[in-house]
C-alpha cells in the first residue's frame, strides 16, 4: 500500500517568542515492512533542521529558529510504501539491548489488577504468542476506546480500572501486562491509514509491540484488536509514550502557547 501522510502542526503564542527548538519524531525508518519514497519538513519560519536519532534508533529532527515571531507552521509531508507482514517487524534499528524493552515505567506500571489479568491468561495456557493475543483480545473488548491522543496521557493502571483509554493508554496497557507475563514489549507511535476508527482521530495513532521467542517483535494493536497491517506506518519506539511524542518543545519568551494539529492520511494510486 502506498500511503500519502500530511501532518501540520500550527503555534500561536500570546506574544512574540525569542528562539524555539523543537525535537521532532516524524519520519519513519525504513524495515521489511515499509519504505519511506518521500518525506520533507517544512516550516513557515526561517530556521534550522537537523537530523539525527535517538537511543533507541527513532529518526529525530531538531528544528531551531530565532525570532522575535508570535507564531509558525511545521508542515510534514511524506509517502510510504508498506507491505502487511501480519505483525512482524523485521530490519528495523534495534540499538537497545532486549531487557531494556522488561522495564516498567510510571505510564506502563502494572497494578494488582493487571498483574491479575497476566497471571489469568498465562494459567489459561498456550503458546507465548497465543498468551499475547488473548491480551490484545481481551483489552480490546474490556476497554472502551476514547477518541483523541492527548499529549500528556494518564497511567496504564488508571485506564484499566476507568475500562476506557485512548489508543496510547491501550498500548501502555499492553506494555505492562506483557511484562507481568515476563515479555519484553514497547509502546509504538505511527499513523494508520483506513476505515479503522484509529484512523479517524485528528493525531497520530499508537500500539504496542511484544518479543516472542522464537519469532521476534510482533506488533498487537488492541484499539482495532488486530496486529499491524499495511494500513500502519511505523515511526517510533520507546519504553512509553514520553520516548515517542511527535514534537518536544522548547522555547524563550512567547507567554502562552495554543497549539492545532490536522493529519491527512490516505492510500494513495501507485
Amino acid at each position: 500500500m502506498r500511503i500519502k501522510i500530511s501532518h501540520e502542526t500550527s503555534f500561536v503564542y500570546d506574544q512574540p517568542v525569542r528562539s524555539v527548538l523543537h525535537a521532532l519524531r516524524v519520519m519513519p525508518r525504513d524495515h521489511e515492512g515499509q519504505v519511506v519514497v518521500s518525506w520533507r519538513i517544512d516550516a513557515s519560519v526561517d530556521g534550522r533542521l537537523r537530523s539525527g536519532e535517538d537511543a533507541f534508533g527513532n529518526l529525530v529532527h531538531n528544528f531551531q529558529a530565532d525570532g522575535p515571531f508570535d507564531g509558525f507552521t511545521l508542515r510534514v509531508h511524506g509517502i510510504v510504501e508498506t507491505v502487511d507482514m501480519t505483525g512482524f517487524v523485521r530490519g528495523a534499528a534495534e540499538p537497545m539491548p532486549l531487557d531494556v524493552y522488561r522495564r516498567d515505567t510510571g505510564l506502563t506500571q502494572p497494578d494488582e489488577a493487571m498483574q491479575l489479568l497476566a497471571r489469568r491468561l498465562v494459567r489459561a495456557g498456550g503458546s507465548a504468542l497465543e498468551q499475547l493475543h488473548a491480551l490484545m483480545d481481551t483489552i480490546h473488548s474490556d476497554i472502551k476506546l476514547k477518541d483523541g491522543l492527548p499529549e500528556n496521557p494518564g497511567r496504564a493502571c488508571d485506564a484499566f480500572a476507568a475500562r476506557k483509554g485512548t489508543a496510547r493508554d491501550l498500548a501502555h496497557i499492553v506494555c505492562g501486562c506483557a511484562h507481568a507475563m515476563g515479555h519484553p514489549a514497547r509502546f509504538v507511535e505511527g499513523y494508520v491509514a483506513g476505515d479503522a476508527p484509529a484512523a479517524k482521530d485528528a493525531r497520530r495513532h499508537a500500539w504496542a509491540e511484544a518479543w516472542v521467542e522464537g519469532y521476534g517483535w510482533i506488533g498487537f494493536d488492541p484499539s482495532v484488536n488486530l496486529c499491524p497491517t499495511e494500513a500502519h506506518v511505523r515511526v517510533a519506539v520507546g519504553l512509553d509514550q514520553a520516548d515517542t511524542a511527535p514534537i518536544r518543545l522548547s522555547r524563550v519568551g512567547g507567554g502562552g502557547e495554543k497549539t492545532s494539529a490536522t493529519v491527512t492520511i490516505q492510500p494513495v494510486e501507485q
